[in-house]
């Protein structure tokens, strides 16, 4: 089965995870309804992994338990899963009048832009079609 691939100007969007067993692992949590990884195999998928375990706004607790416990462990089994990347905390400078997201790089965090590009209210287009009016589109 192939899998589709993150595209770039959208990564910053998506959450990475990574099986860190020696074996391979089912975990009934991941999209869409649960994803068997090979040791070492990753897999992406959109958005927050918190937010995929909510039915309806409810928590579904059996997933958000089996995660912790993939996550970090507990008595009876060790940690198989690290979370890799989630999606960027994309972040509205007023001063500057930019969104930009939080980039960490050798352990240096910085401003940088996000994947789907820059971003100041006083570049939009809409903005444009605003001020032509709506005989504009006559």
């Amino acid at each position: 089965m192939a899998l589709l691939t993150t595209p770039a100007a959208v990564a910053c969007l998506y959450t990475t995870v990574r099986n860190i067993d020696q074996a391979e692992k089912y975990f009934g949590f991941l999209p869409p309804h649960g994803r068997r990884l090979a040791c070492g195999e990753e897999l992406s998928f959109f958005g927050e992994i918190s937010e995929r375990l909510m039915n309806w706004g409810t928590p579904n607790e059996r997933a958000k338990r089996s995660l912790e416990v993939a996550l970090a462990g507990d008595a009876t089994y060790s940690q198989v899963l690290v979370i890799k990347k989630t999606p960027s905390v994309h972040l509205y400078d007023t001063t500057l009048d930019e969104t930009k997201i939080l980039d960490l790089d050798n352990a240096t965090l910085a401003a940088a832009d996000p994947c789907w590009g820059q971003y100041s209210s006083s570049s939009l287009l809409c903005d444009e079609v605003v001020a032509a009016g709506p005989e504009m589109f006559v």
